[in-house]
């Protein structure tokens, strides 16, 4: 103390115990799917543990960063086969130690079919004027295929069924 009249001149306070406390940041990722067709989008969601109120996420794929995507979700079209996809966070947690986190690994499985069709009729052997049905019988047509029947390599107008009736067929 300065007052001339302090005895003693030095006083000690009460003591005031501070604690120091560290968070770990952790973070996972989550995908829309992870099979898809060569060329197919997938979103990917970082949910983040200890991030603070604006962490900081750079998306990998294969280990490289990919440029500019920085939120917490990120979608592409161009996956391969094979790639794995991670994020590393950074935390903006005043108590994160450390202030980054790895997520865990999204391995993407990419594949291409190759689509088919075969075709049967009722019968081979008609007379002028007879009916005939042809059906197409697909393999990885997909839910929904739809067809282009032909007659002598010319498109039959109007007909993408997966069934065609003709009557008017002529020899061979």
């Amino acid at each position: 103390s300065n007052d001339p009249c302090a005895t003693p001149a030095t006083a000690t306070s009460n003591p005031i115990t501070i604690t120091a406390t560290t968070v770990t940041p952790s973070v996972t990722i989550a995908a829309s799917t992870t099979t898809i067709c060569t060329a197919g989008s997938v979103t990917f969601t970082a949910t983040p543990v200890n991030g603070g109120a604006a962490p900081a996420y750079q998306w990998q794929i294969n280990g490289v960063d990919v440029t500019g995507q920085t939120a917490a979700t990120f979608t592409t079209s161009t996956l391969a086969d094979g790639d794995v996809v991670t994020v590393i966070m950074t935390s903006n947690d005043p108590c994160a130690t450390p202030a980054t986190a790895n997520s865990n690994a999204i391995p993407i499985t990419a594949t291409t079919v190759v689509p088919d069709v075969s075709i049967t009729s009722t019968t081979t052997s008609i007379c002028v004027g007879g009916s005939v049905t042809f059906t197409a019988t697909p393999v990885n047509g997909g839910s929904a295929p739809t067809y282009q029947w032909q007659v002598n390599g010319a498109t039959v107008a109007g007909q993408t069924a997966a069934t065609f009736t003709s009557t008017t067929l002529s020899n061979n």
